[in-house]
């Protein structure tokens, strides 16, 4: 859900701001709506389930020894990327490269264990192999491929220091 806000929520800023004074790139919009929305606060919200109803998430994914005392850890990981990728709004840059970095490592990584789970367990609850599994690599991927079309095309991805001057 938090992916389909991104894409329409860039698509909308990027078609408002057409025309000849405009200075962000349209892959630098996108990344950003990327970056808040389908990580930042696709994360904040996933923390707050695991805070607040971490037995029912757990059992979800397939986890039947309860919520093992594991949810209100992985909550404050993803609370962290959730931040971090907010911030995302403000900061530019090897900030970006950073999130990216973390966010890579965190969702890959969720989606090793899902696979692992799957096959080792036979854990096939829809959360741990459904939509879950899927995001889990979608969003860092398409997060790479933007900010590689952002520091391609001389973008916000590029430290002010390298950025190419897009004014002329």
């Amino acid at each position: 859900m938090f992916a389909l806000i991104a894409v329409i929520g860039a698509a909308v800023q990027i078609r408002r701001r057409r025309g000849p004074d405009r200075r962000e790139l349209p892959v630098d919009t996108l990344l950003v709506w990327w970056l808040v929305t389908a990580v930042g606060v696709g994360s904040i919200v996933g923390s707050l389930f695991h805070i607040f109803d971490g037995a029912q998430i757990a059992e979800q994914i397939g986890y039947t020894r309860g919520d093992g005392g594991f949810q209100f850890e992985n909550a404050m990981g993803d609370m962290a990327i959730g931040v971090a990728a907010v911030l995302c709004r403000w900061f530019r840059g090897y900030f970006w490269l950073a999130v990216l970095i973390v966010v890579a490592i965190q969702f890959l990584g969720d989606a090793g264990g899902h696979i692992y789970f799957w096959l080792a367990e036979d854990d096939t609850e829809p959360d741990n192999v459904g939509l879950t599994l899927l995001f889990d690599f979608a969003i860092p991927i398409a997060a790479a491929i933007l900010y590689t079309l952002s520091w391609r095309r001389g973008g916000d991805a590029r430290p002010e220091r390298e950025a190419v001057a897009r004014t002329a």
